[in-house]
């Protein structure tokens, strides 16, 4: 797959076939994740595979967290502005692939909770932070670790779901997984085949024109 291929097909999977990712396969997306870029090499990141009983394990006390109302471990963040539209046009392209009607309280929180879940993917890929290391120079690294992985997992016929409710509670990722303190999940990635009959499969994001958002200086 060339990269200008994989950069413009790339899009966020939200429904997966229940079939296995073999660890081996998963190596070998990690091992092209992790030739991001990383400012002097720093590399400020872990990684932790999970699936089977214990990502199960995990998905339960989500919802369960959720369903009982405990804050947010890490809080959502609002947004107003150009941001809040953009936001708020994916999720009409979402939930009018799913057919979830705006006064549908039932459907809305199915799809809510299965973001939860982590989209009942059958791998869930979590990036550990160093809390030693200062968010802004640890994050920009990430970021890179993160997009690497989307296209890493593309030459494998594999698709993501990069989320940020993947970590928003985390009861349940330090329980069964024992993550010690200095260690800070900061993004869940969702991993597996894509099912191609799921309708939100289909959603492809908007951006903003080139034009719009660039300046240019002596040319």
């Amino acid at each position: 797959m060339e990269l200008k291929e994989a950069i413009l097909g790339r899009r966020s999977i939200r429904g997966y076939l229940q079939e296995p990712v073999s660890q081996e396969t998963i190596h070998g997306v990690l091992e092209l994740a992790t030739r991001a870029v990383s400012a002097l090499n720093m590399q400020p990141w872990e990684l932790t595979v999970v699936t089977g009983a214990p990502l199960d394990a995990i998905r339960e006390r989500n919802i369960e967290d959720l369903r009982a109302g405990v804050p947010f471990d890490v809080p959502e963040p609002e947004f107003g502005g150009a941001y809040r539209t953009r936001r708020v046009a994916i999720a009409k392209q979402l939930f009018k692939a799913m057919d979830i009607q705006r006064e549908d309280k039932a459907r809305r929180t199915w799809w809510l909770e299965r973001g939860f879940r982590f989209f009942d993917a059958p791998v869930l890929v979590l990036i550990l932070e160093d809390t030693t290391v200062d968010p802004l120079v640890s994050r920009l690294d990430i970021g890179c670790l993160t997009q690497n992985l989307c296209y890493a997992a593309m030459a494998y016929g594999l698709g993501t779901c990069v989320q940020s409710q993947a970590v928003m509670l985390q009861r349940g990722i330090r329980e069964v997984l024992s993550l010690p303190e200095d260690r800070r999940p900061a993004v869940g990635i969702a991993l597996g085949y894509p099912d191609p009959g799921f309708p939100a499969n289909q959603v492809v994001s908007t951006r903003e024109d080139v034009a719009q958002i660039t300046q240019w200086v002596g040319f």
